[in-house]
């Protein structure tokens, strides 16, 4: 019973190799594939790809990228982790464990920002999200079964909130979990913004999209990062 790592990627030299190196940990090639999706990257990450990981090149767009390498990959579940972030120890057997259960249609893992700079990142980084709340996103690591991901037609490719429309028909296939062992996130964004104004941007993009009626392009004018506007 395989599982598959698809890990998207777009100028991550700084960390695509951590976020491998989690992904693997003492995992078999059989036990767990890793799919590196480079969305033509300028920085040499696909050159820091190591043998025995899959590494597929895409045009960049964080939901096309993970359609590739969901396409190109052969595992019976579903893991998608951004190549910023890092999977805990014992990922593969929580994910296996959590999508047997009866009902269950997917879920994501709590998180750990890091480095942890200032009050804000200390709360947020000891808060424990609802585990049945239908809202999960994509920093979060989210899975699920290929067979759910193939019948509700993968993530729309949409320049953003894929994540956010990926739980939300998830949630409509049955139950969502949020399993208690924590992801390691970069908090570059926090970093770069300021902990307090970068939650308060959160918060507000989400009430935009959610009930105001706000489009994926509205919201991306705010919230791309400095990496990502200097492509």
């Amino acid at each position: 019973m395989q599982t598959s790592v698809i890990i998207p990627a777009l100028n991550e030299a700084h960390n695509i190799q951590q976020a491998i190196a989690a992904a693997r940990r003492d995992y078999t090639p059989a036990e767990v594939e890793i799919v590196v999706v480079d969305g033509s990257s300028t920085d040499g990450t696909p050159d820091l790809v190591p043998p025995g990981v899959t590494l597929i090149r895409s045009p960049s767009g964080r939901a096309v990228q993970m359609n590739r390498g969901a396409a190109a990959s052969h595992g019976e579940f579903l893991v998608f982790c951004h190549a910023d972030s890092q999977l805990p120890p014992g990922w593969c057997e929580a994910v296996i464990e959590a999508l047997s259960r009866p009902g269950v249609s997917g879920g994501t893992f709590q998180t750990l920002a890091l480095p942890e700079q200032g009050i804000i990142l200390r709360i947020r980084n000891r808060l424990r999200f609802r585990a049945n709340w239908k809202i999960m996103y994509g920093d979060q690591a989210q899975f699920t079964s290929r067979a759910t991901f193939e019948r509700i037609g993968g993530f729309p490719e949409i320049s953003l909130m894929e994540d956010v429309e990926m739980s939300r028909a998830l949630h409509r296939e049955g139950k969502l979990v949020r399993i208690p062992l924590r992801v390691v996130t970069s908090s570059r964004r926090f970093q770069e913004r300021g902990p307090l104004r970068q939650w308060l941007q959160n918060i507000c993009s989400m009430t935009r999209y959610l009930y105001l009626g706000a489009t994926p392009e509205d919201i991306i004018r705010v919230y791309r990062s400095s990496r990502e506007e200097a492509l």
